[in-house]
């Protein structure tokens, strides 16, 4: 692939000595679609969230030349559309960012759709007539290579983010958001700033092909159409690299000239035929034609974490009064809670008791209608759960969640790398060392058994230097060999400070593990106290038992 891309821009530099007015034309073309489509795969590859707002940033550029050219040089103008259409995509990003899925796909077309009407309505009502001449004193070459010399920056830099731990960081929030904030990723933060930057690219584009235009209007600098073709070209190269626009522009530029010129009634009705074929036939697009290995897990010496913090005086966690309902249903009254530093508590009851919803109340994966937490001797409540992971409070789910696109190594690297980069590397190799994956760390999570994959999970949550670990239900489903030895690294961590909660069914290891257990039962705390104690209290016994065994 790199021969490819060295020989696309050498061709590219070399192209205007040919002397064909077409051939700069459909180089320019080229260009513009492999750019526009590299920036857009550099964002919504890794985070899976889909833009058609790229005639927007785009436009943005264009109308900042077409506005603009008459009071300042063209040079000065190409940083401004940057700005303009960063901070265009800073505001949206505010908006909508938090919208999932489809939703954000319609916003940010409609957005496009939007400037577009409403420039239009602005010319026509406020200056008289749609549309603004631009008359910029430039050669045809310099556009050509600025362009050329923009493509080549986007694709460096697209290719560098995807290898950066921000990178990484986003690829973990398309895979499993939930999971990336409880990895301590500020998932919101990182989504609008690179979101941002990629817009600004847009505009930068727009503002330099402006001028190639005698005449531009809101229907040519914001064509629906260009936001499409960015994302087919992305489509058709391979999503999850910027690299492939720069393979799939070329044929699909040439092609719609050739069908064009050919069938002219029927050229776009030809390409979207061929697009569905190699969709079909090519899943992962032009780029699955190439070998593309994963990248190599890079061995360090092993190092110790982070020194824990000083523990407060007084309990580690306490919540006081946590209440949650979803519609009528009360999952949650009342509840009251507190684990004390270098404590392993449990958290035990029948299912549907809200066990899991408390972990969530106090991890915060859900925000509690009533009551209050505090944390390492601070109010937490309501906290987001990537600012809890990253003051030491981290957990495991019931049902496992990894990063498909991950591997073993980058799950832990992940955590560590946004705490102390420089250390970041031998840490992880020390924690799967820990945990008995240090032979796997080049696997991904589908090659993993189902205890691997928990003991990863668990590595993920170590990677935070927890001071208090949340555990739902992690120990299920392990044969009684592994039962033990997952009791004993348990306890090991109980032992170096860690303090636990531990939601679990399996009652042996709560007897091994926990000095003091809470008994839910339909959302209300009905025992608590030591472990002995408390499971051979009358109550307990009848929620697990039955009546009669009470």
């Amino acid at each position: 692939m790199k021969g490819y891309l060295g020989f696309f821009f050498l061709l590219a530099l070399a192209l205007p000595l040919f002397g064909s007015e077409y051939l700069l034309s459909a180089g320019v073309s080229v260009i513009l679609y492999a750019t526009l489509a590299a920036t857009w795969a550099t964002f919504t590859g890794p985070a899976r969230y889909l833009s058609l707002a790229t005639s927007a940033f785009f436009g943005i550029g264009v109308y900042t030349v077409a506005l603009l050219h008459p009071y300042l040089p063209w040079p000065a103008l190409v940083p401004l559309a940057y700005l303009f259409s960063a901070l265009l995509a800073l505001g949206v990003g505010l908006a909508t960012l938090r919208l999932q899925g489809i939703y954000f796909t319609v916003f940010t077309y409609g957005l496009a759709e939007l400037i577009r009407q409403g420039v239009t309505w602005i010319q026509r009502n406020v200056g008289g007539s749609v549309g603004n001449y631009i008359f910029v004193e430039i050669s045809p070459l310099t556009l050509y290579y600025t362009l050329v010399g923009i493509s080549l920056v986007a694709l460096i830099a697209g290719l560098r983010f995807q290898e950066s731990r921000f990178g990484l960081a986003l690829t973990a929030t398309g895979d499993d958001e939930l999971a990336a904030r409880h990895a301590g990723i500020p998932v919101f933060g990182l989504r609008i700033g690179v979101f941002a930057l990629t817009a600004g690219i847009m505009g930068a584009v727009g503002a330099v092909v402006a001028p190639r235009w005698v005449y531009v209007d809101p229907g040519l600098a914001f064509n629906p159409n260009l936001s499409f073709l960015t994302a087919v070209t992305a489509l058709l190269g391979g999503l999850g690299n910027p690299a492939g626009a720069f393979l799939a522009a070329p044929p699909l530029v040439l092609a719609y000239d050739f069908l064009s010129g050919r069938f002219p009634h029927h050229a776009t009705a030809l390409m979207g035929l061929g697009f569905i074929l190699l969709v079909y036939f090519l899943p992962r697009g032009l780029l699955g034609l190439f070998p593309t290995p994963r990248p190599q897990t890079p061995r360090h010496p092993q190092a110790a974490q982070n020194p824990a913090p000083k523990l407060p005086q007084g309990p580690l966690l306490q919540a006081q009064n946590l209440t949650k309902a979803f519609g009528g249903l009360v999952a949650v009254a009342q509840v009251d809670l507190e684990v004390r530093p270098g404590e392993a508590v449990g958290l035990i009851g029948p299912n549907g008791s809200g066990k899991t919803t408390v972990l969530g109340l106090l991890a915060g994966t859900l925000k509690p209608d009533g009551g209050r937490v505090r944390f390492l001797g601070q109010e937490v409540t309501g906290r987001p759960p990537e600012t809890l992971a990253r003051l030491g409070l981290a957990r495991t789910f019931q049902q496992i969640r990894l990063f498909p696109s991950l591997s073993v190594y980058a799950h832990v690297y992940l955590p560590l790398c946004f705490q102390d980069a420089e250390k970041a590397g031998g840490q992880a190799w020390a924690i799967l060392a820990r945990v008995g994956l240090e032979e796997k760390a080049h696997l991904y999570p589908a090659s993993l058994t189902y205890l691997d994959a928990k003991r990863l999970e668990l590595a993920r949550a170590l990677a935070l230097s927890p001071r208090l670990l949340l555990l739902d239900e992690w120990l299920a489903g392990l044969n009684p060999a592994e039962l033990q030895q997952a009791v004993t690294l348990l306890h090991e961590l109980q032992r170096e400070g860690i303090s636990l909660l531990i939601v679990e069914h399996l009652m042996p290891a709560i007897r091994a593990l926990c000095d003091r257990v809470y008994v839910l039962s339909f959302g209300e705390i009905i025992a608590q106290g030591p472990t002995e104690e408390v499971l051979r209290h009358p109550k307990v016994v009848e929620v697990y038992l039955g009546v009669e065994h009470a």
